[in-house]
């Protein structure tokens, strides 16, 4: 049995208050859902400091940094070879995350995984995962909070570690209110009559029968002054945005920033659990103006069909690691509201196959069917020939890994990708065979503005 020592903190509403003391360390990672919790939201983790970390590059190698050495492994299946390097460990303990493999995968990880090359360089590393061996989690229903650090933490970062215990352990941070951000001036990488003759050439594609669906998608940039920390960004950002899946690291060469809604997929004692979300309606300006919207998303036949179609594409997908006859889909288009949009999101559920792993279930599914299209090969074919950059982190997945063999991730929508003096943020849409070119560009704006407009003006739709 894995030795794992168990300090108790004093507990927060939220674990913002920690975090801002870590938030501008190397490889500071936090998981969280909104802030304050949102009802129903359990637990919550974060940390810093990793032991080693993973970086996927461009040319499909993986360069592994631990205490000051570095060395590139070559290596096709990245998420497979990251399944080597999670230890068995017998860890009896009812926390998520104790210690683990935690990190992201950019969208364009998933062309080696579907045999593709992609036309776009990559502001960023492909993946960015990290190993963790502490973590500070919060248990909501319990209302306690707990420091983990396991048995493999190196002793270099033990006693740093129980440094900062020791600053924090008889009470909690102060909340210091970041300074705001001056406003910053978004554009748009992508014009609205770009945008209208890359549809109109997907939607031929769709009439030609090479698809059923594919997301469109375009960029918003915005210059940011160096000097500026991550941590000013996204307080400010989640100041204004709370979502459920929403996730801070400090990536090897970059930094994401995200608030997402959409949970990918959850392995948890071996129940499989995924959530895409597909059909979009803007909010009311008045209760009953979004009642109205709501109803009218609920009974869009056209949404429900996109949602189906991304349904039965991830059934197929879990049922290659999933036990056979377990795959079941419980809720089928259910309107989510969230602070910017109304949703419909569906739940299929299945039972892990024994001697699959939950990285096996990962590299299978990603990137989601959800941003990217039926059937997925040829939509991410057709996503590259007509979007004008690399995604990065957007449509990509952040996730994390117990020792414990708990697993979770999330679909990277609504995120900000930092590199030194830029932002970037980007928004889509599924398109089908009775999409209309407006509405469209329209809705992948709306999508994003709640983001947009946390942390600037926006130049144009």
């Amino acid at each position: 049995m894995t030795t794992l020592q168990r300090l108790e903190l004093p507990y927060t509403e939220t674990a913002r208050p920690y975090f801002a003391t870590l938030a501008n360390e190397p490889g500071a990672i936090w998981f969280h859902s909104g802030n304050p919790a949102r009802a129903g939201h359990r637990w919550e983790w974060c940390s810093a400091w990793p032991d080693t970390r993973y970086k996927m590059l461009a040319n499909q190698q993986v360069q592994r940094e631990h205490q000051g050495k570095t060395s590139v492994i070559d290596t096709h299946d990245f998420l497979g070879w990251l399944a080597t390097q999670q230890p068995e460990l017998a860890i009896d303990n009812d926390l998520p995350f104790t210690s683990g493999l935690a990190g992201h995968l950019n969208y364009e990880a998933g062309h080696g995984l579907q045999g593709l090359t992609g036309r776009h360089p990559s502001p960023t590393c492909l993946a960015s995962i990290d190993r963790y061996n502490w973590s500070l989690v919060i248990d909501h229903e319990q209302r306690r909070s707990f420091l983990c650090l396991s048995e493999h933490l190196s002793e270099t970062l033990r006693r740093r570690v129980i440094a900062w215990f020791e600053t924090h352990r008889g009470h909690t941070p102060e909340r210091h209110s970041e300074p705001a951000i001056a406003p910053l001036n978004w554009r748009s990488g992508m014009s609205r009559e770009a945008y209208q003759q890359r549809f109109a050439t997907l939607k031929n594609y769709i009439l030609a029968g090479d698809i059923y669906q594919a997301n469109l998608t375009r960029p918003w940039y915005a210059d940011i002054d160096t000097r500026i920390t991550d941590w000013a960004i996204y307080s400010q950002l989640i100041d204004r945005v709370q979502a459920p899946y929403a996730v801070f690291h400090r990536a090897a060469d970059h930094t994401l920033m995200s608030v997402s809604p959409e949970r990918f997929i959850t392995v948890n004692q071996g129940r499989i659990i995924t959530q895409p979300i597909k059909g979009t309606r803007p909010r009311g300006a008045t209760p009953e103006a979004d009642q109205r919207l709501a109803q009218e998303l609920e009974l869009s036949e056209k949404d429900r069909a996109e949602n189906l179609m991304i349904v039965d594409l991830l059934r197929n997908d879990l049922s290659r690691n999933a036990r056979a006859g377990s795959v079941k889909v419980p809720e089928l288009c259910k309107p989510v509201t969230f602070s910017n949009v109304h949703h419909l999101v569906s739940t299929i559920t299945a039972d892990l196959a024994a001697g699959a792993t939950p990285l096996d279930l990962l590299r299978d599914a990603f990137p989601g069917g959800s941003i990217t299209g039926a059937p997925k090969r040829r939509a991410m074919e057709i996503i590259d020939e007509l979007e004008v950059c690399a995604r990065g982190p957007y449509c990509g997945t952040a996730f994390w890994l117990s020792d414990s063999g708990a697993f979770d991730s999330n679909i990277l929508i609504r995120s900000l990708l930092r590199t030194p003096n830029q932002l970037m943020c980007s928004g889509g849409g599924g398109i089908v065979a009775d999409s209309l070119a407006n509405d469209e560009y329209e809705e992948s704006a709306t999508k994003v503005a709640h983001i947009l407009n946390a942390l600037g003006t926006v130049s144009g739709r």
